[in-house]
This record gives structure tokens, sequence and C-alpha cells, in this order.
């Protein structure tokens, strides 16, 4: 990422600067129960947070983009043009669209063919990966469908459909519920199933990643429902760094995982939040979306903080973390935005999607833009 800061803050001090900023975020949580459903609008304005100690050079931008007669959905799949703008893959309809740098949308498909919007990537050839992640309770009206993904052409045609519609396994032609997906260095696709919260008839385990061609036939699997190395609960996120390392955001255990090239546990880091988003520029800079953090949110009994609808990774602020895949330190910090979906490009740009506070958001919908702005830390 190219940077435009004309003063920086030094790494050793990233760490205990992130414990320090956890302040707050407990006093927070009396707004929650007005936030609204996951995956809707929350019609309650939030207090006003701490201020934190972490540098923020980013700045939203104000009613971008415009979506006109669409409504805005929550944004779950980014995947940035390279030239200021991106695709978007939200929960309204229709799901899919493309957004140019001025916030014009120029593209949109996939009526009607989602239940639940989760996991979006191109690959090589140009082609859009996009799931459905089924719905995070029982519910009726959408039996029969979900937990499913499905292959676009850049025109929006439909080219491939894995999974079977209504059916929550783990299996070789079936998912749990796919959360997530990105592009392994030799081009298969690797994704991320088992979301949670999940409707009870679903499977309860079995969380794991996925490898496939990108002409959709099963490679492998890797992990199970749990907490130790290798395993995950409820991965939601995955981005490849430089060296071909895979970063999986395992949310319900607040860690971001780190896997070698043949699925090796190489690490993980607690210290970005609980991640629901993650991604990895050309030079390693990482970015970590948080929106659970200090929340209440339904869990499986296995999960740190216990099942139900507990309040996770309790003393923890949510917001965007921004540092290293190299050395996991932490650079900036920007509160004030609860993303789920996340993304970058090498132009500076952030892009964020919440699943609720869409209302009162600056963007004027569920997707936010922020830009780096040329900020002097008073270090000489």
């Amino acid at each position: 990422m190219t940077r435009k800061i004309l003063a920086s803050v030094a790494v050793a001090l990233c760490v205990a600067v992130a414990a320090w900023e956890r302040e707050g975020a407990v006093a927070a949580q009396g707004s929650v129960a007005g936030q609204g459903a996951r995956g809707g609008r929350g019609p309650a304005p939030r207090p006003p947070e701490p201020p934190s100690a972490m540098v923020n050079p980013y700045r939203i931008t104000e009613n971008w983009p415009l979506f006109g007669d669409i409504r805005s959905g929550a944004a779950i799949g980014i995947i940035p043009d390279g030239k200021g703008g991106t695709w978007l893959h939200h929960r309204s309809e229709p799901p899919i669209l493309h957004i140019d740098a001025s916030g014009n949308i120029t593209k949109r498909f996939g009526d009607k063919m989602f239940v639940q919007a989760h996991g979006f990537c191109q690959d090589r050839d140009g082609n859009f990966w996009a799931g459905d992640s089924g719905p995070f309770q029982d519910n009726p009206n959408t039996i029969g469908r979900g937990f499913q993904m499905f292959k676009f052409s850049p025109e929006g045609k439909v080219l491939l459909t894995l999974g079977k519609a209504g059916v929550s396994r783990a299996g070789q032609d079936t998912f749990i519920g796919p959360t997530a997906r990105a592009i392994a260095p030799n081009g298969d696709i690797v994704l991320a199933d088992g979301h949670w919260p999940r409707p009870t008839t679903a499977q309860q385990d079995g969380d794991r990643i996925v490898r496939i061609t990108k002409e959709g036939k099963f490679v492998s699997e890797f992990g199970k429902l749990g907490s130790g190395p290798g395993e995950f609960m409820g991965p939601h996120a995955l981005a490849f760094d430089s060296q071909g390392r895979l970063f999986v955001a395992d949310r319900s255990n607040n860690r971001v995982q780190i896997f070698g090239r043949d699925m090796n546990f190489i690490d993980d880091w607690r210290h970005f939040g609980r991640p629901s988003g993650v991604a990895i520029l050309k030079d390693d800079t990482l970015i970590v979306a948080d929106s659970e953090s200090s929340r209440p949110i339904g869990g499986p009994p296995q999960a740190p903080e216990g099942g139900g609808n507990a309040v996770r990774n309790p003393g923890w602020r949510r917001g965007i973390r921004i540092g290293s895949a190299k050395d996991g330190s932490l650079r900036y910090f920007i509160p004030g935005t609860e993303p789920e979906g996340m993304a970058a490009d090498e132009l500076g740009n952030i892009f964020a999607g919440l699943t609720s506070g869409c209302d009162t958001s600056a963007s004027g919908g569920c997707l936010q833009k922020w830009g780096e702005e040329i900020v002097d830390s008073g270090v000489p």
C-alpha cells in the first residue's frame, strides 16, 4: 500500500496500545440490544466511543456509493476493481453489483438466487464465486434453499452451482454454510465452511477449510470444530499473503490462524480482535475487521465464552485494525465502524461492509469506503 503519512508511530508500541484501546468497549454494550437483527439495518444510535491512542489516518467517503432505487443490504462480499471502485455481494436485490470509483452502479446480477449472501472472490479468469451460507436460525421460509456456492461469468451468467440447496452438511458435494473464499497461489479456490450461528437443522460440527479446483472439483478438506491449532469455530474470512500463507479469520475462537502452503499450522494471533473480515495487500499490509467484540452473539457451547447469546470477546473494541502479515505488528485502528465485509486495494482504499447501523453510516448505506489522509503524528 502506498503510504501518504508524513510521520508514523513506532511499531514497538503497537501491541501495548492494542490492549489499551480496548478500554471503553464494555461501556458501549448498552446500545447493542437496539442495533437490529444481523444481516439488516440497525435503527438505534450508538453512543460516542472514547478515543483510541492508535493513529487513524483514514477518513470515510461520505454519500458513497449511490444506490439509487436499490436498497442497501448487509454488505458481505467485496472485491475492489483496482480503479477505486468495487464489486459488491450484499443481502438485497439485485445481490451482485459493480460500483465505480464515483459511486455509480454499472452492473447488477444474481436476482433472487441467495438466502444469505456470504463470501465472494474473483478467480484468475475473471469469474466470480459467490456463496450462500443459508439462514442463521430456523426459518421455514428458506427450506430447500441456501448452503450453496455459485460461479458467475464477468457478465453474470451462472457457470457452475456447487452444494445441494437446503442441505447443510460437511461433504465433498455439500457445505455446512460457506462463508468465505480466496484464490490459492495455484489457482484453486479455498473456502471457509461453517457459519455461527446456524439453524438447528444444520450440521452442528464439521467446521473446516475446503479446497476445490476452478472447475469445481473437490480436492481436500482440513480441520474440524474446536479451539486447538488447525481447528475452527466459524471460519469467516480468508486471505493469502505474499508467501502463500493462508490467514483464516477463526471468528468464534477470537483469533486469526496462519497456515503454510500444506495447511501446516504456523501461528494464531489474537491481538487483531474478533475477526470477521481479513484482507492482505501486496506489501503484506494486514487489515482485519472486527464487527462482534463486546456484543452478544449466538455461538456453540464449545466457544470460549460458552454457548447461547453470550457477549463475545469482551473488553475489545469493534473497528478495523491495520498491521503487518509479516510480523503481526499493529499500526492503525479505525474506530466508529463495525464491518463484517472487508477488502482493500493498492490505491490506499479500505472497503468496509456493515450488517447493521447502515442508516446512520456517513456513507449512506451498508458499504463504506475509507481513504488515507495526510496525518502528522507529532513525531519529529
